[in-house]
This record gives C-alpha cells, sequence and structure tokens, in this order.
C-alpha cells in the first residue's frame, strides 16, 4: 500500500530532535504515561512504541524494567533511538502498515497520529497495532483534537539557537480543511558550514467521535479519552483494549 508521505526529511532534523526537543517533549507527556499506561501494566511487559523516534520514551521504558520494540519510518531517527535504549529492538517500518505477531501487553504512541492525513490512513495505523496486541492488550496514545487546533494553533512561532543549530518553527490552521501545517526554517553547523532547512510538514486535525471510530471499527473496546488541560486542551490521550 502507498501512503503520502507528509513528514520533513528527518534525516536532517533527527539530531536536532534528538539533542534538544525529544526530551522535552517526552517530560511533557509523562504524567499521563504513567497514569494511563504504565500503572495499568506489571513490569517486564513487553510494549510496542509506534512510531518512536529517537527512542527516548523506549529509554525510559527500559529503564523501568520493561521490554520495548518501537517502530518508525525514519532510519535517522532509528539510529539514535538504537543508541539511546540500546536494549531495545527497533524496526523500520511505516506505522500505517506493519505486521507484527500479537506478543504485546501494551502500545503506546505519543505525537504520531495527527500525521495520518485521511480516516483510513488512522484506522489502517490502528489496526496493525491491534494485530500486534495481545488479547486484552492496552493502547495508549495522544492526538490533538480540531478544538486543541483552534485553541492555540495558529501563528504559534517557536525559535531557538545553539552554537551549532539555530530554527524557527510556524504553525497555521485551516479549519474548513482540518489541515495545519508545520513551516520549519532551521540551520545546522556541519563539518564548518552552516546547512539550511526549509520543510513544510502537514498535520491534520480529527474529531473525538472519528478515533473512537477507527478505534472500534479495528475491534478495540472500552475507549475512553482524556484531554491534559479540559477548558483548552493542548493534547488529548486515547485509551483502548483490545
Amino acid at each position: 500500500m502507498s501512503y503520502t508521505i507528509t513528514h520533513p526529511d528527518y534525516n536532517l532534523i533527527a539530531s536536532v530532535n534528538n539533542q534538544y526537543y525529544s526530551q522535552d517533549y517526552l517530560e511533557y507527556n509523562l504524567p499521563f504515561i504513567n497514569e494511563l499506561f504504565l500503572s495499568k501494566l506489571p513490569v517486564g511487559s513487553n510494549i510496542l512504541d509506534v512510531c518512536c523516534g529517537v527512542g527516548r520514551l523506549a529509554q525510559m521504558l527500559l529503564s523501568k524494567g520493561f521490554k520495548v520494540t518501537g517502530i518508525d519510518s525514519s532510519e535517522a531517527m532509528l539510529h539514535y533511538a538504537r543508541e539511546n535504549a540500546s536494549n531495545g529492538e527497533f524496526i523500520f517500518s511505516d506505522a500505517r502498515d506493519f505486521e507484527l505477531p500479537p506478543v504485546f501487553e501494551g502500545a503506546i504512541s505519543t505525537g504520531a497520529f495527527n500525521h495520518f492525513m485521511c480516516y483510513e490512513e488512522l484506522k489502517s495505523a490502528f489496526e496493525s497495532v491491534y494485530k500486534a496486541l495481545r488479547c486484552n492488550g492496552l493502547f495508549v496514545f495522544n492526538i490533538l483534537l480540531e478544538q486543541g487546533f483552534q485553541a492555540g494553533w495558529n501563528d504559534i512561532v517557536l525559535s531557538d539557537a545553539k552554537d551549532d543549530c539555530a530554527w524557527i518553527v510556524k504553525h497555521t490552521y485551516n479549519p474548513e480543511e482540518k489541515i495545519g501545517q508545520i513551516k520549519i526554517t532551521g540551520f545546522r553547523l556541519i563539518e564548518g558550514n552552516w546547512q539550511r532547512l526549509d520543510d513544510i510538514m502537514l498535520v491534520k486535525s480529527y474529531a473525538a467521535d472519528e478515533v473512537i471510530s477507527a478505534l472500534e471499527n479495528v475491534g478495540f473496546k472500552q475507549v475512553r479519552v482524556h484531554h491534559s488541560e479540559p477548558d483548552k486542551p493542548r493534547e488529548s490521550y486515547f485509551v483502548a483494549s483490545k
């Protein structure tokens, strides 16, 4: 099956993500990961990390005594994941179309599913996860819903500068199309020369009912939704069981 590529060239930005961004994002999500996921699984459980990125979450799970398999569609990200979480297993694969045996007690994903640009792609990813879980396996992930985009997405500009890199990120959102754009301009110092990166990453917003429908249509049950901030949620966390 062929899918649209909607992410920037992670071979260029993976090192910046690894060094400056990934740990902060993990720490932001950690209270929800602990409450909704880790508190429900016995230590030693086999966990699937979907769209594992540079492996910060896998690293933390391994340190707590869990077994971890990560999948990601970026070889550059997986390079860092294998360094950061050397005791984990990492597989190069697209989350929308992978096949693993049902050996996992839990599956988790952070920051990934808005990158699937239609309902069918989202459903396909959920189906792949469903097939990889044991009976009664737990699936937890976060996603930015429509209200999350509307509450605080437009004109957000993030910028930072380090000795060897600098970047500016601007968010825009079209509520009619339900499509967000992440415009990235960055510079990295490589072998004494500054290399520029310009890219646009597309993201798709979903209603909670759409996400629940996709989960239930592939067989998930007991679906629950938790919001990071009830009034203006930055992220929403979904919990489901096989």
